[in-house]
């Protein structure tokens, strides 16, 4: 077997390990398309630039890309310790792509679950997942920004798949319009705006009680449901979920 063959053959190995342990979707990228992605803010908790791979590993050569269906509202449930948010639906998917990550090193290769401050879902779209959304989602044909991304980064060298290049919300501006705070613009989410963003500078403030009450239910003292307004606006994944 040649060196193309082989990666061939560990690349098929690699998704079929991946979708038997619970991934709806998979694809790869190179570690070097992956670096070439321009740094960007993430303004989300944790306040940095996305990093290059070789922040995590110097000899980097593949990144296996899993999607998980979000199929009901509870995997978007928030548990607070403290300040701290947990996020159970979240770690499940972790668990699942730990199953490649085992995969992965069973046959000798380094491979690190979910480096954080890769740029996720730049990745997800030059793997094939789908479309990068008005929502700032990826957004699949089939399951729509009902997905979450885990990543696998490996010195494995697994074959690419081609990016997704279609454009799938054209002149729909469903997500901008059902945001109940206005901080979508096409391709933008205003972290300072999200309810999601800010969450603990307003939680208290009575004029947003409305605003939170629809959209950031409690359930418990300590947990609520995040906001999904732009995501069930979407008419892509309806289906998937039970939606008509």
């Amino acid at each position: 077997m040649n060196t193309l063959e082989k990666a061939l053959q560990l690349t098929g190995d690699v998704k079929d390990k991946a979708l038997s342990s619970g991934a709806q979707l998979v694809g790869i990228i190179t570690a070097e398309r992956a670096d070439a992605i321009p740094s960007y803010w993430i303004p989300w908790i944790h306040q940095t630039y996305t990093r290059k791979t070789t922040d995590y590993m110097e000899d980097s050569a593949s990144i296996v890309v899993l999607g998980y269906q979000v199929w009901d509202d509870m995997h978007e449930l928030a548990i607070m310790r403290g300040d701290e948010p947990e996020y159970p639906g979240y770690d499940g998917m972790k668990l699942r792509a730990r199953k490649v990550l085992g995969f992965l090193r069973g046959l000798g290769h380094r491979a690190i679950v979910y480096p954080y401050f890769l740029p996720n879902k730049r990745m997800a779209q030059l793997a094939g997942l789908g479309a990068f959304g008005k929502n700032s989602l990826i957004i699949n044909p089939k399951y729509g920004p009902w997905t979450r991304l885990q990543t696998v980064l490996t010195d494995a060298e697994l074959v690419p798949d081609a990016p997704f290049e279609q454009d799938l919300c054209g002149d729909c501006q469903a997500c901008i319009e059902a945001c109940p705070v206005e901080a979508l613009k096409p391709y933008t989410v205003d972290a300072d705006t999200c309810v999601l963003g800010r969450y603990h500078a307003i939680q208290d403030d009575p004029k947003f009680q409305p605003i939170l009450e629809a959209h950031m239910p409690r359930l418990t003292q300590n947990s609520l449901l995040m906001c999904m307004a732009c995501q069930k606006a979407c008419p892509y994944g309806r289906a998937e979920r039970g939606l008509t």
